[in-house]
C-alpha cells in the first residue's frame, strides 16, 4: 500500500505535464504548450528537469525543416508518478498497451530488466508491468519517507542503506573490513545477512531454472 503523500506545487506541475505526454505523446515542447495553460518557459524548465531525472526521454528528433524533438515517458516516470495520481494507477493497463507499440519504450523496459520477446508477445506482460510499477513505486515511497523522516528511521536501517552507498568508496571499505575482523558482533550480523541473501538467491535461482 502506497503512503499518503502531500504533493508539492512543483510535482503537481510535473505530473500534469507527464499526464499530457502519456495521453497525447510523444510530444514536442510546443505541442505540450498548446495542450496546457502553462507558459512555454515553465514547460521547458520541467521538461529539462524530467529528462535529467529520467522521468521522460527523447523519442524522436526531426531534422527536416525546423528541428523538432518529441518526448515520451520512461518506465521510471510511470513508477514515480504512479505514487501521486489515481488516474495513472487506474489506467496503467491502457498506458502499457499504448506505449508498448513504441520501440523507445520497449528499449527502456529491456533496460529495466524485461525480456524483449516476452514483454511484446505474452498476454500477461501488462500484469507484470503493473506489478513492477507498483513494487518500485513502493520503493520510491520508502526512499522519500527516509529523506523526510530520517530521525524516525531505526539506526540499523540507516546504517544498512548507507553502507550500500559506500561500497564503491575503497577507503571506507578498507575500514569496514578491519572493523569486521575486530568486532565479533558486527561480523555475526554480516554473516546472518549474507546467509539470508544466499538463501533468497537460491530461491530465485530455482525459479529461473
Amino acid at each position: 500500500m502506497l503512503l499518503k503523500m502531500d504533493i508539492s506545487a512543483h510535482d503537481k506541475t510535473a505530473l500534469e505535464l507527464f499526464k499530457i505526454i502519456i495521453n497525447k505523446g510523444p510530444l514536442t515542447l510546443y505541442s505540450a504548450n498548446t495542450r496546457s495553460n502553462m507558459p512555454i518557459g515553465t514547460i521547458h524548465r520541467h521538461f529539462k528537469e524530467m529528462i535529467r531525472t529520467e522521468k521522460i526521454m527523447i523519442y524522436e528528433t526531426s531534422t527536416s525543416g525546423r528541428k523538432k524533438i518529441s518526448y515520451g515517458p520512461t518506465v521510471y516516470g510511470f513508477v514515480y508518478f504512479y505514487r501521486m495520481d489515481e488516474e495513472i494507477r487506474k489506467n496503467l493497463d491502457f498506458y502499457f498497451d499504448t506505449w508498448i507499440k513504441n520501440e523507445k519504450f520497449v528499449d527502456d523496459l529491456v533496460e529495466s530488466g524485461f525480456d524483449k520477446t516476452r514483454i511484446i508477445s505474452e498476454k500477461k506482460s501488462k500484469k507484470v508491468f503493473a506489478k513492477f510499477v507498483y513494487f518500485y513505486a513502493g520503493v520510491e515511497d520508502q526512499l522519500h519517507y527516509l529523506v523526510r523522516n530520517l530521525d524516525d528511521v531505526h539506526r540499523d536501517v540507516r546504517w544498512f542503506i548507507g553502507g550500500f552507498l559506500l561500497v564503491r568508496k575503497k577507503e571506507y571499505m578498507q575500514a569496514h573490513e578491519e572493523l569486521v575482523k575486530d568486532i565479533p558482533g558486527l561480523r555475526k550480523d554480516i554473516t546472518n545477512f549474507l546467509d539470508a541473501m544466499i538463501k533468497s538467491y537460491g530461491k530465485l535461482k530455482k525459479m529461473s531454472n
